[in-house]
């Protein structure tokens, strides 16, 4: 595809490469996006005729010709052309990634490749020259602030062919500079990074300079013969984010630093265990990419994946005990809930365990309510980083504290694990309270006073009036309360919940429901007396939209409920046809807008949660995934670099972790729906469409240690069979003969 702003990155550990062709540098920092610089990174080759001949990653050198780049779930290559030697050249970089494997995972390390291939005549253009037997290849860097040195054995048996080491103080505060020879703020706080580059090749030089190696290797055919092979890995052994309440907390160190103390650490683990790393992530790439979807889908896939693992920090307190954050977008601020909710996908497909870790800090959110005698949870976390900047301004009660009871029922039912339910009984109990006081007049609806101050996050919690959207989010959630109560005993306030959802919903259907879709809010004005001190003025700053205006994100807050077998609480019909119309009603060139009021205020992850609840009620809606990808392709080339931005131009959510949702479509699309505390034991179903043949690999059925993936399979004759070893699975739809499971 064409070259644009690419991300690659690592679990929890920092360590990310932000590639901007169209910048011609790469940025780059051992703790990654917004505590980055520009380093000019010269790869590429020598031509027979002396030129150097480079990718579009430095301002020297010669460019390669027609550059494309390919990436797949953890890697990327670019690949030019020397048309004057009819030369390919290619560099793939790998983050490797296997679910469940955390030695793997958090590896501050890369895997690089190098290769240079011959190729028929290209575009025409008349050859200079014979297409060489051998070339040399090169790698240089240039970062500022920065010690490099290059070295090559003086001993031949030595493991490395030749490295380049890097040595460098990281701001903790947002670099924006674009300039390479913007020098750090004086009194920045920094901590000390050291890197290295090593080649598994022998026989490599230095460069002049000291700071590039080079390389002569034969040019051999495409997908055989030699290529160089480097080990990029990077090492911060000082603390730098905190983990507790407050800016005094104290600072603690990355959780790599358990495994690898120090870069040389890091580096002979990464290489010593290199082929088996790279054999188990690109077994899970194979199975991603044995998955039917479309191209925009993949990108979409492959990009928000990468976005969601740049966001993410994993460290370790003093106790031992581990602290994985999802920033937001900006240095040490970490996610809000609703957010967090968006990135559940990548957890529920990959790695529960780490939902579970998430919840539990989340619920360290928790702020008292007085007037229901329970709580609710607060939008932001204070910053986990030594960084200035505040949280925003706004909180969004019902919906973060609704999203936290609906994402702790789907771990629970969706894993079989229960413990986080037992542990977590009195704070789901005080959100429910919470949760039931905000209906303050019994009409089904929480009242605008308990709702959120006009905040950048949401259109919705900007409007004052009664919503419906958060009225079935606020349904929802109490029936997800109603669902976990019980774990810990306490059977009389799940009958509560649940009688108080039976009663709600007629509500909501009688008054929001307007024949083709369900009501923006209730009133077209909002309320003249607000009933506490929470109320809002939102007369300076609130544009308000008629209340039947088309919202497309209304019954996002039920696909949790679907994935977990949980009964819908509003009708199916309904929310089918809402969809269908409005989709209809909302759609512009990039996807749906939140409203048929404001249809460029679009918001790419709402659009994919929209799409797969569709999915699973069974209601085709048009092809939009090429419309978000047109978004992320306008925003990461020409002069824009914005990673993965889950908004137009009416936002700034460059760089978030939102672009995780996508992975949904691995879960929706052959609607894997998982309940392992049904009565009778676990529950599994699937029901793909049968118009055509598809493999669909169920994640959340795979038993990662022992590489064993079940695999859904539809064949030429619609015919639904799972193969490999797997729970039982009911197929919906198909003759009792034909549900055998092949092992």
């Amino acid at each position: 595809m064409q070259l644009m702003t690419w991300t690659l990155a690592r679990l929890g550990s920092r360590f990310s490469l932000l590639f901007e062709p169209q910048h011609r540098r790469v940025r780059h920092s051992a703790l990654g996006r917004f505590l980055d610089r520009p380093m000019d990174l010269m790869v590429g080759l020598v031509d027979p005729g002396g030129s150097q001949r480079v990718l579009p990653f430095t301002t020297h050198g010669e460019s390669l010709d027609h550059l494309e780049q390919f990436e797949r779930l953890n890697s990327i290559t670019f690949r030019g052309f020397c048309p004057q030697y009819r030369l390919r050249f290619e560099l793939n970089v790998h983050s490797v990634f296997y679910p469940q494997d955390i030695p793997l995972c958090t590896m501050p390390a890369y895997y690089l490749e190098m290769r240079v291939s011959p190729t028929d005549s290209i575009r025409g253009v008349v050859p200079s020259g014979p297409t060489p037997d051998k070339v040399r290849l090169f790698i240089r860097i240039n970062r500022p602030d920065t010690q490099i040195s290059a070295s090559t054995p003086g001993d031949p048996a030595q493991p490395y062919g030749g490295q380049i080491d890097l040595a460098y103080r990281n701001p903790l505060t947002t670099v924006e500079a674009d300039d390479p020879a913007a020098p750090i703020a004086p009194n920045a706080p920094t901590v000390e990074i050291r890197e290295r580059i090593v080649s598994l090749n022998p026989n490599c030089i230095t460069d002049p300079d000291g700071k590039g190696l080079s390389i002569e290797l034969p040019v051999t055919g495409i997908g055989s013969g030699i290529k160089w092979r480097l080990v990029w890995g990077a090492h911060c052994g000082e603390p730098v984010f905190r983990v507790g309440p407050g800016h005094n907390a104290p600072a603690e160190p990355l959780r790599y630093l358990r495994q690898w103390p120090d870069l040389d650490a890091v580096m002979d683990d990464a290489v010593a265990h290199r082929d088996d790393r790279l054999a188990h992530s690109r077994r899970l790439e194979r199975l991603i990419d044995q998955a039917p979807l479309g191209m925009a889908q993949r990108h979409l896939l492959n990009q928000g994946f990468q976005a969601f693992l740049s966001n993410t920090a994993w460290c370790s307190r003093d106790d031992q005990a581990d602290w994985l954050a999802i920033w937001d977008r900006r240095p040490g601020q970490p996610s809000s809930i609703t957010t967090g909710c968006h990135s559940a996908m990548v957890f529920l497909a990959l790695w529960p365990d780490l939902l579970a870790k998430l919840l539990k800090q989340w619920a360290t959110r928790e702020s008292p309510h007085e007037p229901s005698g329970g709580a609710c949870l607060r939008h932001d976390a204070p910053p986990g980083i030594d960084t200035p900047g505040q949280p925003s301004p706004g909180t969004t009660p019902i919906e973060e504290s609704g999203y936290f009871l609906l994402l702790l029922m789907a771990y629970t039912r969706w894993s079989g694990d229960p413990a986080p339910a037992r542990d977590l009984a009195p704070l789901v109990d005080r959100l429910a309270k919470y949760l039931l006081w905000t209906d303050r007049d019994n009409s089904g609806f929480p009242h605008p006073s308990a709702s959120a101050p006009p905040t950048d996050t949401l259109f919705a919690t900007s409007d004052p009036r009664k919503q419906t959207h958060l009225a079935v989010t606020r349904l929802a959630a109490i029936q997800a309360a109603a669902d976990l109560l019980p774990h810990a005993d306490r059977h009389e306030q799940a009958q509560l919940c649940q009688q108080v959802v039976e009663a709600d919903t007629d509500k909501i259907e009688a008054r929001a429901w307007l024949g083709d879709h369900y009501a923006l809010c209730l009133d077209d004005a909002p309320p003249a007396n607000p009933l506490d001190p929470w109320a809002l003025d939102t007369s300076a700053h609130t544009v308000l939209l008629p209340a039947d205006t088309f919202a497309m994100f209304t019954a996002n807050s039920l696909l949790l409920g679907m994935m977990t077998a949980r009964p819908l609480p509003l009708d199916p019909d309904k929310l089918a046809t809402d969809l269908t119309h409005t989709t209809r009603e909302t759609l512009a060139a990039y996807g749906c807008g939140l409203t048929s009021s404001k249809i460029e205020d679009i918001w790419i992850s709402h659009n994919l949660w929209r799409d797969q609840l569709a999915l699973y009620l069974d209601r085709k809606l048009p092809a939009m995934a090429q419309r978000y990808w047109d978004m992320q392709v306008a925003c990461n080339t020409h002069q824009q670099s914005l990673g993965y931005s889950d908004t137009y131009v009416g936002h700034d959510t460059s760089f978030c972790a939102r672009g995780a949702a996508a992975f949904g479509v691995l879960l929706a699309r052959p609607r894997l729906v998982i309940d392992r505390l049904a009565p009778g034991g676990t529950r599994i179903s699937v029901e793909p469409n049968r118009a055509f043949p598809q493999r669909w690999p169920l994640l959340p059925l795979a038993n990662w240690k022992a590489g064993k993936i079940p695999v859904c399979v539809v064949d030429t004759e619609g015919r639904v069979t799972i193969e490999g070893e797997t729970d039982p699975v009911i197929i919906h739809g198909e003759q009792a003969a034909a549900t055998k499971v092949i092992g």
